[in-house]
């Protein structure tokens, strides 16, 4: 069951939680959505905002405008990514993760998502949501 994970109140603990943990991005403008299938409530689209000299920005509903890269996910993979047990990197690099568009700003955020801050507060909120470990 999805529950409170994925929830717009979930992303938003996650925005200010990424906020607070990793580095801020350096490099252009971009934008990433991604599509979770197979939860409860049907699918669900995300979308992260990469801006030069800030923290990642995590925003429920699709893109405004074009998104520079997007990619779909089941609800499994995207619990198992919320308590550190799958990397996207490594199913994109498997050839089971396929990208829409420009991979770079894939691997911009993939780069981020690696950031040890940031897996660190991804995964307590995980866990917070009940998803174990």
């Amino acid at each position: 069951m999805s529950g409170e994970f994925l929830s717009p109140e979930w992303f938003a603990r996650l925005d200010a939680a990424a906020a607070g943990a990793a580095p801020p991005y350096r490099g252009p403008g971009l934008v990433v959505e991604v599509r979770v299938v197979g939860g409860d409530d049907g699918p669900l689209t995300y979308h992260v905002v990469l801006e030069d000299g800030a923290p990642l920005a995590y925003r429920v509903g699709p893109a405004d405008g074009e998104a520079d890269a997007s990619y779909d996910q089941t609800w499994e993979d995207a619990a198992a990514q919320a308590v550190g047990r799958y990397d996207p990197a490594v199913g994109f690099m498997q050839g089971t993760l396929k990208v829409k568009g420009s991979s770079r700003p894939l691997f911009e955020l993939f780069r981020l998502w690696a950031d040890p801050a940031h897996r660190e507060a991804l995964v307590r909120l995980g866990l917070e949501a009940g998803l174990g470990a």
